[in-house]
Formats: structure tokens, C-alpha cells, sequence
């Protein structure tokens, strides 16, 4: 892997962080970072994922690790401007359109229309984590356990990615 430098990390992250919905599209960073730019490795991706997890605030600071791994400190910086800086300013205008905007039907409409896209890009994205990340079944009952610990009670998702590392440094996966 080669040092990518700062401006084409920026660019790629702007543009993943425009296209990411609910906070990630861990599809679309697979396919670029790991397979046509081979910025990061699939476990460098699993494992910023798992840490990002861990971090207080956005769940995708893994951006940060990620632009680490890709090009030391510079990196680092790189990857997390271009993935927050546009969003945060694309998000402050949608949101003062939407309040504008609220009760016209086509931005009702418009908001139906995105949830399932939503939770298509959600889904592709636990289909490349699971891929990159479960390769046995003590592996895959290990996640079904974390998804229904999330799934059905109020822990706090840090306590289950601790509790899941424990488990599976016992298990040796």
C-alpha cells in the first residue's frame, strides 16, 4: 500500500461522508478503501469499525483510523475533515430547509422515500462486516448474541462490544 496523501484522502472521505446515510455506508468503504484504492485492509476496516464503536460521539470516527492507517497523522486529519467537513454544512442547510419546508408533502414524501434507502445501505454494510469479520460459528453465534442483546435490551452498546472482545479472545477467533 502506498501513501495516498492528504488531498486524495480528502476528496474520497468528502465524498463517502456525502453518500453516507445514518452515519456510515461501510459497503461503499469496502469497495473503495479496501478493494479499487487498497488504502486499508479488510481487517483495518473491521477493526477502526469496532473501534469506532468503542468512542464516545460519532460512531464513524473509524474515518480517523482508517485515514491513519492510509497515510500516518496527515492522513489522519485528512480523512476526517473530508468526511465530516462537507456533511456538517450539508446538514446545517438541510435542517434549516427542513424546518422551512416541514409541512410541504414532498418533503414527507422525500423523508418515506429515504428510510428504506437507509436501511439498504445499513444492511450491505453489516453484509461486508459480517463477511470480513465472522468466519466460524462460535464467530457467527458470538454477532446473533450481540444483535440480540442490542436488539431486545437497553445496554449500552460499549458493554457489548467489551463483552464480545472478551468472549472472543476466550474463544480464540
Amino acid at each position: 500500500m502506498s501513501d495516498p496523501g492528504p488531498w486524495p484522502l480528502v476528496l474520497e472521505f468528502a465524498r463517502l461522508g456525502l453518500i453516507s446515510f445514518g452515519g456510515t455506508n461501510i459497503a461503499e468503504m469496502e469497495r473503495v478503501l479496501v478493494g479499487q484504492q487498497q488504502w486499508i485492509t479488510s481487517t483495518t476496516l473491521a477493526n477502526g469499525f469496532a473501534l469506532g464503536q468503542l468512542m464516545p460521539g460519532p460512531n464513524m470516527l473509524a474515518v480517523t483510523y482508517y485515514g491513519y492507517a492510509a497515510a500516518g497523522l496527515t492522513g489522519a486529519l485528512a480523512a476526517t475533515l473530508g468526511f465530516y467537513g462537507p456533511t456538517a454544512l450539508l446538514s446545517a442547510a438541510a435542517a434549516l430547509a427542513w424546518r422551512r419546508f416541514s409541512t410541504h408533502p414532498w418533503l414527507v414524501a422525500f423523508r418515506d422515500a429515504l428510510l428504506p434507502f437507509g436501511a439498504g445501505v445499513l444492511l450491505a454494510g453489516v453484509l461486508v462486516l459480517g463477511q470480513t469479520s465472522v468466519h466460524s460459528w462460535a464467530g457467527a453465534a458470538l454477532a446473533a448474541a450481540a444483535f440480540v442483546i442490542l436488539w431486545r435490551t437497553k445496554v449500552n452498546s460499549v458493554w457489548v462490544v467489551i463483552g464480545a472482545a472478551v468472549v472472543g479472545a476466550l474463544l480464540g477467533l
